[in-house]
């Protein structure tokens, strides 16, 4: 039975949901932020509409806020190729602004919504764009959080903005009335790194808490919907099946049982029932692979994620096969075929470590998941070996094609 405090929580959420959904009045990008940060709620084609309309909308308004919008919609990667294009003539143009006219602060100098998303964008660009955008930052943002007028869960958005362009100069406010906002900074994977590690958790206590005893009504929007991002994630961060936290050493476990499911894959010679046809389930390359994987781990963490795109590296953009945001954790699958050299694997692994975890990122790390579809069982030991000694792989797991495929 549901306890009185689930209740008390579920009712706070739907309180939550009505306030920021019932809101009309919004500038573009902090449309474009809900979006963002509520993709249970808001459909992720939503923020993609909304880019489409900001990269018509800056050829002849120029405004920072269609910039933004376009930053939150390139880390959804919702972003086509003439958005992107707009996104770097934009930044080119915003960073050549002064952050005062006429000794008066610029419209964005306090706009930590806006702020944020132009950070994303230049993140997802990465290169000049980066390094100008980030240049551009740091000379008005640490002054700008420090104005009395600046509220704790602004100050937070400006941090994440800074750590976005690769910035540490400006740590997350520790108050205790923006745990919250905190936890849904790491949510969306752009929370700078914890000094304590114990942090992260007391922070989800801290933000039920929130829910539980402070009015919904006397939110502002924006913090209404970080709130609710906040509930959401812990909700999922602790996966439906297994309780509590799963440790990588669990997650490397179940992997490692994958071959026990495989005893009963589907490979026919005949016909299993009268008038039917016989089955076989082909296994033929790495997406099939990761089809299994995803069946396996989807019912278990709800915030799965396939094919997911990370931030720039110059002209290069890395996209995960599997990846699990309450764990930060990515899985990469390999597939080793019959003629293939075993250190070619160990070549393919070690170069998108080095594209994932590259310098500004706080991913905890990879887990290699390789196919042998060749079942060299005798070669497995060294290759599981070799994959775990190269920085930032936290396990590997080798698995064979079942022998009745053949």
């Amino acid at each position: 039975m549901t306890s009185v405090t689930d209740l008390l929580l579920q009712d706070a959420a739907a309180a939550l949901r009505r306030s920021v959904m019932s809101v009309s009045e919004l500038s573009p990008s902090d449309r474009a932020f809900l979006a963002w940060a509520l993709p249970e709620d808001i459909p992720q084609n939503h923020l993609a509409g909304l880019a489409t309309i900001a990269a018509t909308d800056f050829t002849t308004t120029r405004s920072y806020h269609d910039l933004a919008t376009l930053g939150y919609a390139a880390h959804l990667s919702t972003l086509g190729e003439a958005q992107a294009q707009c996104l770097r003539q934009g930044l080119t143009w915003l960073c050549g602004r002064p952050s005062e006219i006429a000794g008066e602060p610029a419209p964005f100098f306090t706009d930590a919504v806006a702020l944020l998303g132009i950070a994303l964008g230049a993140r997802f660009l990465g290169g000049d764009h980066l390094t100008a955008t980030s240049r551009w930052m740091l000379g008005f943002m640490p002054r700008a959080a420090k104005l009395p007028a600046v509220e704790a869960w602004q100050r937070c958005l400006f941090s994440a903005a800074l750590h976005a362009v690769g910035s540490s100069d400006l740590a997350l406010p520790n108050d205790r009335n923006v745990a919250d906002v905190r936890t849904a900074l790491r949510a969306r994977s752009i929370a700078p790194a914890e000094v304590d590690p114990g942090q992260p958790e007391a922070d989800e206590c801290l933000t039920l808490d929130l829910l539980k005893h402070q009015v919904t009504e006397e939110l502002p929007v924006v913090l209404a919907a970080l709130r609710l991002a906040a509930f959401q994630w812990i909700r999922r961060s602790a996966p439906v099946i297994v309780p509590g936290h799963v440790a990588i050493s669990d997650l490397l476990k179940l992997l490692s049982g994958v071959p026990s499911g495989l005893r009963r894959w589907t490979w026919e010679e005949k016909a299993r029932t009268k008038g039917g046809e016989p089955r076989k389930w082909y296994v033929d390359h790495e997406y099939h692979v990761q089809n299994i994987l995803y069946f396996l781990l989807a019912p278990i963490f709800l915030d799965l994620k396939d094919e997911e795109y990370f931030a720039s590296l110059g002209q290069k953009q890395p996209r995960t096969d599997l990846f699990i945001p309450s764990m930060k954790l990515i899985i990469e699958v390999k597939f080793l075929r019959q003629g293939d050299k075993v250190t070619k694997i160990i070549d393919e692994i070690a170069s998108d470590v080095g594209l994932y975890l590259q310098e500004g990122t706080d991913y905890s790390g990879v887990i290699a998941f390789v196919w042998d579809d060749s079942r060299r069982v005798e070669e497995h030991t060294l290759l599981q070996d070799g994959l775990c000694q190269i920085r930032g792989v936290l396990g590997a797991v080798v698995v064979s094609r079942p022998g009745s495929m053949s």
